[in-house]
């Protein structure tokens, strides 16, 4: 959420009042699925979030033209803080995948297949496998 509200969050203040929020997120929405044998499975992790941009208008004075300023600026911004959250939160995706993936089952619960540890000497064998 520290990340969300670096990258997102932009409120204008003045003397202590909001006067203007340009950019926010919702909070970090996760879905899981719970089976007969208490098996608990992570099927989603979703945020949202916004960022306004201005554009500038078209003016046919070039002098207002010039007052307004050009957008690519802005939006070449907000390409690269979208595209810095994207990365971060791949990140933070594997690393819960891989702490998922390794952390042992509760006591008293089955494991649903295989150790990951077991797959790997039976995937060695025979090579990756093609499909067509």
């Amino acid at each position: 959420m520290e990340k969300a509200d670096a990258a997102f969050t932009e409120v204008k203040e003045r003397d202590g009042r909001i006067l203007a929020v340009h950019g926010g997120h919702d909070d970090l929405e996760l879905h899981a699925r719970c089976d007969s044998d208490g098996m608990v499975s992570l099927s989603a992790v979703a945020i949202s979030a916004f960022r306004i941009v201005r554009v500038a208008r078209a003016w046919d004075s070039p002098e207002r033209r010039a007052a307004d300023g050009d957008s690519y600026r802005e939006l070449n911004r907000l390409a690269r803080t979208f595209r810095t959250a994207i990365d971060d939160w791949t990140q933070s995706i594997a690393a819960l995948a891989k702490w998922i993936r390794y952390s042992p089952p509760p006591p008293g619960v089955k494991p649903a297949g295989p150790s990951f540890d077991d797959q790997a000497e039976d995937d060695d064998e025979g090579g990756p496998e093609i499909g067509h």
